[in-house]
């Protein structure tokens, strides 16, 4: 199957920072995507990367509210592959069971409110990446062991986003139904995956954040990877671990 995403997508300067945080610019190419036909979906494979995230949602007898943990990234940023790697999945594979952790993912980008496009830090193939990632989001959004591990697996060799062969592996390997992600990402009805990634965009300007990869715990910022470092943390699963659990006891 073939198809286009028929939106205007922005392409940021060709301003070659070391990190992911976003710049300013023009230009508005399109981006043609080809994804998989025929191809059947096997069971989600989750041993190697993410532990733990097979285990079903228990409800808590306390019925506390579970602390809200966001991701502010990029899908084509090193820094936001490292923390989705390193951090949010471990920190996720250990909490997911506990029922005291919602975690989202918020792309980071500028909506360009004159032609409904996007502009993003790497191009036009990243707004796509953002648009395919966002969308098994809302497809499986209960279900993070899928988006979560489609994240992840798209981010170990971003370079290949959007490349078909290498979307359709990763969705393959967590179970997401290729044909609603791709319905989903190019569908011309009220522009359902730009408008998701606009509105994404414009979360992550409203909080103050522009930096690949930022971390928030009840809308605290308590992490941030840039430039292969980490900021204002460790970077230890343990740290973000306490402070998730902290939140929640102060609840």
């Amino acid at each position: 199957m073939r198809f286009q995403v028929q939106y205007p997508v922005c392409l940021m300067a060709a301003i070659q920072l070391s990190g992911c945080t976003i710049v300013d610019a023009k230009y508005n190419p399109r981006r043609t995507y080809q994804g998989s036909n025929g191809q059947e979906l096997r069971p989600p494979v989750l041993a190697n990367s993410a532990p733990g995230l097979e285990k079903p949602l228990q409800t808590l007898d306390t019925r506390k509210p579970p602390v809200e943990v966001e991701m502010f990234i990029m899908s084509k940023c090193p820094d936001a592959r490292d923390c989705v790697r390193d951090l949010v999945l471990p920190v996720m594979a250990q909490l997911y069971d506990s029922g005291i952790i919602n975690l989202r993912p918020t792309y980071i980008g500028k909506p360009d409110d004159s032609n409904a496009g996007m502009a993003c830090m790497h191009g036009p193939d990243e707004c796509l990446g953002d648009i395919l990632e966002l969308c098994a989001y809302e497809l499986y959004k209960d279900s993070p062991q899928r988006w979560l591990g489609f994240i992840n697996c798209m981010g170990q060799k971003y370079q290949n986003i959007p490349q078909d062969e290498y979307v359709s592996d990763c969705a393959l390997e967590y179970g997401i139904d290729f044909d609603q992600l791709e319905r989903c990402a190019a569908s011309e009805d009220e522009n359902r995956g730009m408008e998701l990634l606009r509105t994404s965009a414009r979360r992550a300007i409203d909080r103050g954040i522009s930096t690949s990869c930022t971390v928030t715990v009840n809308g605290k910022t308590v992490c941030v990877r840039d430039s292969g470092q980490w900021k204002g943390c460790t970077g230890s699963k343990e740290d973000l671990v306490q402070e998730v659990q902290h939140a929640y006891d102060n609840e």
